[in-house]
């Protein structure tokens, strides 16, 4: 595409050298097969430097990284970039990846706009008069989604993001793999422990960042603050009259996820310890079920001028469909009836 062709690359610049080696070492791990770091992984916003469970992955991810991470004065001045995200062009295939012979490899295996691209002379147009809405535009399409395309190349088996709050295999054994995304080392299943004693890769309130997003529903973000006095004596009134169960701050007194949400399935934890009471009637494999609700045009009314609001602040709808839930998995006390609200909210009635 005129004007966006990736760069030959030229010789490193001088003193760049060592920055590229130590971006690589930051955001990928070398083995077999490569994979970008996820955010925990990288130390972003831990505090902590502490070593990560190697994962499997493929050649996409150290590409993508790299094209992502090179520094600036690495690419020619005369020659402008390719769009953000783009993946890198003029790099040779490794031999030990199988391509789709839907994708015409003709110059030594070499990746070129025409491998990916249908589009008669597409390396020869302006990148933003390119139709991308035409079939032609990746061979093969149209797809689902662009990760569809990739898995042309790119080994799907092994892309697949695994389910590590699923610690149970079939005989009802623990994984201990997934223990080690969260935990340096598996910690005592039959003791309960201090957040110092269970020994997290990541200080608790943003641990969970690594896989989950910072505001996963509604609400998220607000609730992650130091509760008030109010909600503060309601949870301890709460705790006090169930022992049965923990509703844990982080260290300097917020709320973080799994104050509501408890990471472990049934069976993991002994079941006397208050750590593994929990509100589980769906399958941790599923995630949470939903239904329609009666209430649902009541909801919306009530959230109307609020979702108003952030579409006239953002320029676009919000559009908002309450459901009710039906079955809910990991969270430390029931959500469908108000439980878990209700242990640190008093409601007026």
């Amino acid at each position: 595409m005129r004007g966006n062709r990736m760069n030959r690359f030229p010789p490193l610049p001088p003193g760049e050298g060592p920055r590229v080696r130590e971006i690589n070492s930051r955001f990928c791990r070398f083995g077999p097969s490569f994979q970008p770091l996820s955010q925990r992984e990288r130390g972003f916003n831990t505090g902590q430097n502490q070593p990560f469970p190697a994962r499997g992955g493929g050649y996409a991810g150290w590409l993508i990284v790299l094209a992502l991470a090179l520094p600036s004065s690495y690419a020619r001045e005369d020659t402008p970039k390719l769009p953000p995200h783009h993946h890198l062009v003029e790099i040779k295939i490794p031999e030990t990846m199988e391509v789709n012979p839907l994708l015409p490899l003709k110059t030594g295996r070499k990746l070129e706009c025409p491998v990916c691209h249908g589009i008669e002379d597409i390396d020869e147009k302006d990148f933003d008069k390119v139709d991308k809405q035409d079939p032609r535009f990746l061979r093969g399409g149209p797809y689902p989604d662009l990760q569809a395309f990739c898995f042309n190349c790119h080994d799907e088996e092994k892309h697949q993001r695994p389910n590590i709050h699923a610690m149970l295999d079939e005989q009802g054994e623990i994984i201990e793999d997934h223990c080690t995304y969260c935990h340096q080392e598996k910690p005592d299943r039959d003791k309960a422990q201090s957040l110092q004693e269970i020994k997290l890769r990541a200080p608790v309130d943003t641990l969970c960042w690594g896989c989950h997003l910072k505001t996963p529903h509604l609400n998220a973000a607000e609730h992650q603050v130091e509760p008030s006095d109010k909600v503060k004596e309601q949870r301890k009134r709460f705790l006090e009259t169930h022992p049965e169960v923990i509703l844990p701050l982080t260290e300097d007194g917020k709320v973080t996820c799994i104050t509501c949400h408890t990471p472990h399935p049934p069976g993991v934890l002994d079941d006397k310890l208050p750590a593994a009471h929990q509100a589980t009637s769906g399958k941790v494999d599923e995630g949470p079920v939903y239904e329609d609700s009666p209430w649902a045009a009541t909801i919306a009314a009530d959230k109307r001028e609020r979702l108003e609001a952030l579409a006239r602040k953002y320029g676009r709808p919000f559009p908002f469909r309450y459901r009710q839930i039906q079955r809910e998995t990991l969270l430390r006390l029931p959500a469908k009836d108000g439980q878990l609200c209700r242990a640190c909210h008093a409601f007026d009635e």
